[in-house]
């Protein structure tokens, strides 16, 4: 039996913590595995693993100097040797440093880094030795991760150390989600005759949520019959609707806040719109793909791994407010027939190339191709 632990120290819920989450339960359903999840003790992920009956240990991890903390690092290196964890996963690169280093002292055989922002690594001494002497393994999530790993690294890491595995959609719990669909027009009091857009994820600088605001002023100044949800929480919310009122957008913007029932969202909306600055993978483009709805998105990073512009979705260019307008529009007047062919075309795609199972079967493979 293998013993794993999965640290995330992200304080919010988002992608990486989705994967982790989604990582660790399927692992922790194989009896060749016994897992853990290493998080903080309030955090949502922490939560979730609790109730989804996977076994936690409370990690309190800082950026900055923290990471180093004496007393917290021994904390962990007793907890990793007392359970005789053998692998450990890390996600942010504040666990890179914590999880490197504690580790590597424990003694741990497999110390695995996944990489799931498509931004350059910095050629710091401390990345050269945390990636080279401390981690094993790499994992990707897209080619475009990868390319960026190696933009300044290529020099000292080996790219045999990098493998590529794209995030695994849970196609049968969309499904099953779709049959409890929420009337959205009926939750946030949206007229009929209104389109109704999406835009899903953290409230961050990330997200260039800044970009889609802009864009949905340049929009009204033609139409008026859509309304944006955007979905979740974070630092700039009250920067974000302060700008919402100064471009006089309110109107049309429904700031939702934190949900957990996405999945359930999603057969509500006509299309997903995501403004991304960068992107590691996408996985919420990858979710609504999968619940057979069109995405505008910039074309950052790896999403054109994703999209097809024109075929599943359209493409604009990235913190360019005019083009984000004009390829929504462009999916606003597609016919509705039009628009559930595109979402079908996202769900076909889907399914040939980032279905749960094979996820799965990388990650083990990863896991077990080392003795």
């Amino acid at each position: 039996m293998k013993r794993i632990v999965f640290l995330n120290s992200c304080p919010v819920w988002g992608g990486g913590e989705k994967w982790t989450f989604t990582t660790a339960r399927l692992l922790n359903q194989d009896p060749a595995y016994d897992i853990y999840i290493a998080a903080g003790s309030e955090t949502e992920l922490f939560k979730r693993a609790k109730n989804a009956g996977i076994k936690t240990e409370a990690v309190e991890i800082r950026s900055g100097i923290s990471v180093l903390n004496p007393f917290k690092s021994k904390r962990f290196i007793d907890f990793l040797k007392k359970k005789n964890i053998d692998i450990m996963f890390l996600n942010m690169s504040q666990d890179l440093k914590f999880g490197g280093i504690t580790g590597k002292i424990a003694g741990l055989d497999r110390i695995i880094y996944r990489r799931g922002s498509a931004i350059p690594i910095k050629n710091r001494f401390y990345n050269k030795y945390l990636l080279k002497d401390c981690v094993t393994d790499i994992i990707a999530n897209s080619r475009a991760t990868k390319d960026t790993i190696l933009k300044n690294t290529s020099q000292w890491l080996s790219e045999d150390k990098i493998t590529i595995i794209y995030n695994g959609i849970n196609l049968s719990k969309i499904d099953k989600a779709g049959e409890e669909a929420i009337n959205l027009h009926e939750e946030f009091k949206i007229s009929q005759d209104k389109v109704i857009i999406a835009n899903i994820g953290r409230l961050n600088y990330q997200k260039g949520h800044e970009f889609l605001l802009k864009a949905a002023a340049i929009i009204k100044e033609k139409r008026n019959d859509f309304v944006i949800l955007i979905i979740g929480s974070g630092e700039r919310e009250q920067e974000l609707k302060k700008l919402a009122r100064e471009y006089n957008v309110s109107n049309n913007i429904i700031f939702t806040g934190f949900r957990d029932d996405i999945y359930k969202i999603l057969p509500g909306i006509d299309f997903l719109l995501h403004t991304a600055r960068w992107e590691g993978f996408g996985f919420v483009i990858a979710e609504a793909m999968a619940a057979s709805k069109p995405v505008v998105s910039t074309d950052v990073s790896n999403i054109s791994e994703l999209i097809t512009d024109g075929e599943n979705g359209f493409l604009a260019e990235a913190e360019n407010s005019e083009d984000i307008a004009r390829q929504t529009i462009k999916m606003i007047d597609l016919e509705r027939d039009a628009r559930l062919k595109m979402g079908k075309k996202g769900r076909e795609y889907v399914e040939n190339n980032f279905v749960l199972d094979k996820m799965n079967e990388g990650l083990k493979e990863l896991i077990n191709n080392f003795e």
